[in-house]
């Protein structure tokens, strides 16, 4: 991978691609003044949107004319034009993905010539990439990567009064009176449920909470279903 691909369009045949700053990420921090004590109690802490900075060199593979460079340049423009956000893929983390990504900044090109190169900023509004696509038929499975990731689970239900899923003390459960094969969609990321493709978040108990599944060993529990499928993608900070 010698480009960056943003909203799923490689960039590879127009130019290719190195990343010239990828800032730490600094804490946005919450502390409050305790009378008598020197500097402040630490309340909390977030993860704030990251900035990474990339160098884009011209690289059309053959000498081009000025008009092919400035086809070039308005093709690079149209792919990063994008309002709404997108994936990008850099070309030095090729198996990762990061999500709900703008190009906020942009520097002037050093020439309009086939040897000419430029700065674009993304600001990454999820931080933490994405990385493998994992499917587990089983219960108790390894999770990789290095942030918890929320889970979707797809289940056959049992004939009975519920379905649930738990896992480290939490439990999401779904009461109804089930017939038995009704396909249930458990989302956790958006903390929805569906039955047979029609939204069901009315039916999920008020003791249920959506949950994330940290990475390491990971041991679910199943009732009230006849099969499961988890989806999840590991999470890389």
């Amino acid at each position: 991978m010698r480009s960056i691909v943003y909203n799923g369009v490689d960039l590879c045949d127009v130019c290719s691609a190195e990343v010239v700053e990828r800032a730490a990420l600094p804490i946005v921090t919450d502390a409050m003044i305790v009378p008598g004590r020197a500097g402040a109690l630490l309340v909390s802490g977030r993860i704030p949107p990251r900035t990474v900075r990339v160098r884009l060199f011209m690289d059309a593979g053959f000498k081009a004319d000025v008009n092919r460079m400035a086809d070039l340049r308005h093709r690079v423009y149209s792919v990063l034009y994008s309002t709404n956000g997108g994936t990008l893929r850099l070309p030095d983390e090729p198996e990762w993905e990061y999500r709900n990504v703008v190009c906020t900044d942009a520097g002037a090109w050093s020439s309009l010539f086939e040897d000419g190169h430029g700065e674009v900023g993304f600001t990454l509004f999820d931080p933490v990439a994405y990385g493998l696509e994992r499917v587990e038929r089983t219960e108790s499975f390894d999770v990789g990567g290095t942030w918890p990731t929320w889970p979707e689970f797809s289940l056959v239900a049992s004939a009975g009064s519920a379905v649930q899923v738990g896992y480290g003390g939490k439990f999401v459960r779904v009461e109804r009176a089930f017939t038995g094969g009704e396909p249930v969609v458990i989302d956790c990321a958006t903390e929805s449920v569906a039955i047979g493709g029609v939204g069901a978040r009315a039916d999920v108990t008020l003791a249920s909470d959506f949950f994330s599944m940290a990475p390491g060993n990971v041991t679910l529990a199943f009732s009230g279903c006849s099969s499961h499928t988890a989806h999840f993608h590991e999470r890389w900070l």
